[in-house]
């Protein structure tokens, strides 16, 4: 099997041998500002509609200077001026930033329109009638492009499979340029930035021969940086040829397959670095968390709170983990009121999580390059599949250490599990991949499925899967309740079948023949019960009967809502419910309904959760269950039936 990597973690070791010499040039930016300016390129190459500012080109004078104006006067009109006036109270302890951001946004104007200068040029000498330029644009400029491919080499002893996000693919065919586009603003690491530029060059590569089966040459890779003023550097496929062979062989010792992965990366890679470059004996990360901390206890002091930090920090994939040690006479609760200061002192994207973990006081602070937990990654960890009795292991997430940590259905405290987070939390996301994870684990002998989706294409992939009990339960086709019904006939039948047996794995080792669990998953639980008060009744006396009773005769459910209300979740659910897994909430009250503490509404979104079984909530990150995923993991097993 593959080994993942991501990107974010190659640019970590290229960073490591970058910071003595990192550049000066520049303004530094803070984390929302950052965000800013790529949703801000992506609104300037839109042209979705009237309103977008390259479809404004169409309606003014051919004239480059024009163009540039309008497109900075739409910009800030309709993108930047809004963002300012909304957040001018966050802004306004980083007034330089701010002016150095709209420069950067300036600049980028200034390049949109010349690069739409260049296609109206070269239109314009080819006499015919061609797309608009602002439409060629548009169309050949895309942004958040996600890159995976999978790397080979005759020295490797497996191959290595590269994911990433890159900011802009540039696929100008009339003009001649295809390129990779990596924007960076404010002060930069050049060597490092131009590795990561090469690497996502590198990908597309593959992808490219891969789609059309032979090799081809990627064209031209661009480095583009706004420091708030534009600089270019370009780079031609036989300029960058030792320097991609120089990632490739990082690549291998970072995903552990070539004979000399343990040798010291940081001595070795670099692109186009000085021979002279000394040699760094604390990482780059080391520094910048050390430094994060040092401001933290700043902040604190500010405010009179006396605190120390323990030497252990703790990076994980989401967050990096401080573990605070209050002075004397400092009280927790006023360390914990001071998360949003510390949010506007350290110019953080999102407020800090202070909580408490195994008795000790943690402040978790947002990674600037979050990575990506994904499930090809993880799936090593879950148990092997038995024919016999199969698994009861649902994977959750992963901890700071990289370790998976699931809820085990066979176990009263695990039994059924209550899933709560608002959209774009990850909730769908969330449901997948514990599907996923029981299907790896489990054969159709051992394992049944009974899928119920309001939302009608949250599980879509599943439709022909034999893993199903029944077929998909479509709301609007037929009532959930019936479904429920069936499963609490379903479990009384089982009770008698177990005959002083007094669970399911007990009657399974008796008879020696497999007798399947069967889960039971509904997402949108809030959905179904809010349709009328009959129906309603129904659902929840069933729920309730499974709730209470299932578990011995091996029937589970995991239920989903984006509304942990007191309505939704209340009595007999509740205290039948004893797993929960808290999304991204809304607010505190939702995450104090779920999780019977605040802290929920804190999180990061994006499979970041808090986990709570008859223990404190733990805090995880859910594994990404990727579209190959999908494809394999459900699609594929169709075919079986």
């Amino acid at each position: 099997m593959p080994v993942t990597l991501t990107v974010s973690q190659v640019r970590d070791a290229l960073y490591q041998v970058e910071r003595a010499e990192a550049s000066t040039d520049g303004t530094t930016t803070t984390a929302m500002l950052g965000r800013w300016f790529h949703e801000g390129l992506n609104f300037l190459v839109s042209n979705e509609s009237s309103e977008s500012p390259l479809f404004a080109l169409s309606q003014s004078e051919t004239d480059l200077p024009t163009w540039k104006a309008l497109l900075v006067h739409r910009v800030y009109e309709q993108f930047v001026g809004p963002r300012l006036t909304r957040h001018c109270v966050t802004l306004q302890e980083s007034p330089s930033q701010v002016v150095a951001f709209w420069q950067a946004m300036q600049a980028a104007c200034h390049w949109v329109a010349e690069l739409c200068w260049t296609l109206h040029v070269n239109s314009s000498s080819r006499r015919r009638n061609v797309v608009a330029p602002w439409s060629q644009l548009s169309k050949s400029f895309e942004t958040d492009v996600f890159l995976e491919c999978e790397f080979t080499d005759p020295r490797w002893s497996d191959s290595v499979r590269l994911t990433g996000i890159a900011d802009a693919v540039v696929r100008l065919t009339s003009a001649d340029i295809w390129c990779i586009v990596e924007f960076k603003t404010g002060k930069t690491s050049p060597q490092t930035d131009l590795g990561q530029a090469c690497l996502y060059h590198m990908m597309l590569s593959a992808i490219e021969s891969s789609r059309l089966g032979k090799q081809v040459d990627s064209g031209k890779l661009a480095l583009i940086s706004f420091t708030p003023e534009r600089q270019e550097s370009f780079f031609s496929s036989y300029e960058l040829t030792e320097a991609l062979q120089k990632l490739r062989d990082l690549i291998g010792r970072l995903a552990g397959v070539s004979g000399d992965h343990r040798r010291n990366i940081a001595s070795e890679v670099s692109v186009n670095t000085p021979a002279d470059r000394p040699t760094q004996t604390e990482t780059s990360a080391d520094q910048e968390y050390l430094d994060m901390g040092r401001r933290i206890v700043e902040t604190f002091k500010e405010y009179g709170v006396n605190i120390t930090l323990d030497s252990e920090i703790v990076v994980g994939p989401t967050f990096i983990r401080f573990t605070i040690i209050p002075g004397p006479g400092t009280k927790v609760a006023a360390v914990e009121k001071r998360a949003a200061e510390l949010q506007v002192r350290l110019e953080l994207a999102a407020e800090p999580f202070i909580n408490r973990d195994r008795g000790r006081l943690v402040i978790d602070i947002q990674r600037p390059h979050r990575q990506t937990v994904y499930f090809d990654k993880v799936r090593s960890q879950l148990p092997a599949i038995d024919p016999l009795h199969g698994s009861a292991v649902v994977p959750v997430g992963v901890d700071l250490a990289g370790e998976l940590v699931c809820a085990d259905l066979s176990k009263p405290e695990h039994c059924h599990l209550l899933v709560a987070g608002t959209t774009a939390s990850g909730k769908s996301e969330w449901l997948r991949m514990a599907i996923a994870g029981l299907m790896v684990t489990n054969t159709t002998e051992t394992l049944r499925l009974v899928i119920i989706d309001p939302k009608r294409n949250a599980f879509h992939a599943l439709k022909n899967s034999p893993y199903l009990w029944q077929p998909l339960v479509f709301p609007d086709e037929q009532p959930a309740g019936e479904v429920l019904k069936k499963l609490c006939a379903e479990m009384d039948e089982r009770y008698r079948l177990l005959d002083g047996a007094d669970t399911i794995a007990d009657a399974i080792a008796k008879a020696n023949k497999p007798l399947p669990r069967i889960v039971c998953v509904c997402d949108e639980y809030r959905d179904l019960i809010s349709r009328d008060a009959k129906e309603r009744k129904q659902i929840e006396e069933q729920v309730c009967r499974l709730g209470a009773k299932a578990r011995a005769a091996g029937i589970h459910l995991i239920l989903a809502t984006q509304q942990p209300s007191r309505e939704t979740i209340k009595g007999a659910l509740d205290s039948n419910m004893p797993a929960r897994v808290g999304l991204k909430m809304g607010r505190y009250l939702e995450s104090n309904m779920l999780l019977g503490e605040a802290g929920a509404e804190k999180l990061l979104g994006h499979g970041d959760l808090l986990f709570k079984d008859v223990n404190s909530p733990r805090r995880l990150q859910a594994p990404l269950l990727t579209e190959a995923n999908r494809v394999e993991i459900f699609a594929d097993k169709s075919d079986t039936n």
